[in-house]
């Protein structure tokens, strides 16, 4: 069995001085046997400054790494005893599916990073032109604009099919529509966090919007994604006001790939049918790792969206970047201070993504994450049975894993994630669902031990009764 992380310290209880494994206890009738897992001394005092000291981001497990290499992270030598290796299964949020620290995007950095790294919009930047020729050739489409992070990509897109919808199709500014859909993710900036699913947190910060919403403006009912009926039912009532729906055609999220596909293809056909802009969101689910350089490109050859969306792995994850492409007649409606960034199409941004996209094709990454995936599908066949699973899907590089939680029997994601980090594999624990990602340059033999791994945490997080860190966020406290 593989043995709880160096970063964790393993502490008998002291009630009759035995020593057991995670493994054993799940058998064992003496619980009081078990060893607890707990953070180490400098692990727990920096989860304990970041809630001192900052605020806001997402709920990671507990784990803290300084170095990666592949599909490979290390933890800080001075928080785990020995430096311990760890499997990386979420590829940082999909921007390294080239891996960490890949050498051609390594070498392609330093290169530009000795000449120039920020040449901005107060000038012009001589790689920026050759840049933007090659991207629209392509990927088909007339032009080009820059921005920093997916967030502002999408705000910009939603920005230009506005201003189209007013100036080409004459809606009143203040009556166009932008349609997201339920359960898409689209990041949490004030001019995108309104396309996504309403919360209590986004009202009190006054950030509802009767222009960006993802449900019906007469019902409230939401978008459903999967649910075809529920856009089909909106746009026949309000298309004569809608700019754009901004969809991510595959999401991994607990859908089937035939519904996933056969859903975005209708969303695609409606927004035809309407006059109405389709905006591919890729900045996560793109640049390879669906094994489809863009995860549009599963719902058929003549599926063109009419803007595009990336960011993330485009760069693979060395700098961040983010670009939407569009054709003429939509992209002039945009002027000059109408967009930009300080940190926008910088030559340190292109090396970074002209160095990505190579390697994605001289190294056929595209191929490998469908070998991935179908590699995943063979070693976890036998989930379907596991009273734990619900369900795996996958998609390329990208799994999903529902967890069927039971608090009485203390199982949750979160529980089977802690186990997994303890084992030194680290991932994403949802409520109820484990998500994964990985690099398309991992290997056979390193798949196959995460899945020993998560496996292992599957079998035994039932048994373990004890506290697992993670398993409640720290924050909570």
């Amino acid at each position: 069995m593989a043995m709880p992380s160096a970063s964790m310290v393993e502490v008998m209880h002291a009630t009759n001085g035995l020593s057991t494994d995670i493994c054993s206890a799940k058998s064992s009738p003496a619980r009081s046997q078990q060893k607890e897992i707990l953070l180490s001394q400098q692990a727990q005092r920096l989860l304990d400054l970041e809630a001192r000291y900052t605020v806001g981001g997402f709920t990671p497990l507990p784990g803290f790494f300084e170095r990666g290499l592949g599909s490979i992270l290390w933890a800080s030598v001075k928080q785990d005893v020995d430096g311990k290796e760890y499997l990386d299964f979420i590829c940082m949020f999909s921007s390294i599916n080239q891996g960490h620290c890949h050498p051609k995007i390594v070498a392609a950095v330093i290169e530009q990073v000795q000449k120039a790294y920020n040449i901005n919009t107060s000038t012009h930047n001589a790689k920026w032109p050759v840049f933007a020729e090659m991207m629209c050739k392509r990927f088909g489409y007339d032009q080009i604009s820059a921005m920093v992070t997916g967030a502002e990509a999408v705000d910009l897109a939603c920005k230009i099919a506005r201003r189209y919808a007013h100036e080409v199709k004459g809606v009143p500014s203040d009556r166009v529509l932008v349609l997201g859909v339920s359960g898409n993710y689209h990041g949490l900036s004030g001019g995108v966090w309104n396309l996504q699913d309403p919360s209590p947190a986004r009202t009190e910060y006054g950030l509802d919007s009767n222009q960006h919403m993802n449900c019906n403006p007469t019902t409230s009912k939401p978008l459903r994604y999967g649910h075809l009926s529920d856009m089909e039912e909106c746009l026949q009532e309000h298309h004569g006001r809608v700019a754009a729906v901004i969809i991510e055609s595959i999401r991994n999220t607990g859908n089937t790939y035939e519904e996933e596909v056969n859903y975005a293809r209708g969303v695609y056909d409606l927004c035809k049918k309407y006059s109405i802009l389709f905006i591919a969101d890729e900045v996560r689910m793109g640049s390879g790792k669906t094994g489809k350089f863009f995860s549009f490109n599963h719902l058929g050859d003549d599926c063109r969206p009419d803007m595009l969306v990336i960011g993330k792995s485009i760069t693979g994850g060395a700098y961040p970047a983010s670009f939407v492409l569009s054709d003429k007649h939509i992209m002039a409606v945009l002027k000059p201070y109408e967009s930009g960034s300080t940190f926008a199409h910088t030559p340190l941004a292109i090396a970074a993504a002209e160095a990505a996209i190579r390697a994605i094709d001289e190294e056929d990454m595209i191929q490998r994450a469908q070998d991935l995936g179908n590699k995943f599908k063979e070693l976890t066949q036998h989930w379907k049975r596991h009273r734990h699973v619900g369900s795996v899907e996958v998609r390329g590089a990208d799994f999903s894993v529902k967890i069927n939680e039971d608090a009485a029997a203390s199982v949750t994601a979160r529980r089977v994630g802690g186990l997994c980090l303890a084992k030194g594999l680290l991932l994403y624990a949802l409520e109820g669902r484990l998500r994964m990602s990985v690099s398309m340059v991992m290997t056979d033999a390193q798949l196959e031990k995460g899945v020993k791994i998560i496996e292992e945490a599957l079998d035994e997080v039932s048994g373990y009764k004890g506290v697992i860190p993670g398993e409640v966020w720290h924050g909570a406290h």
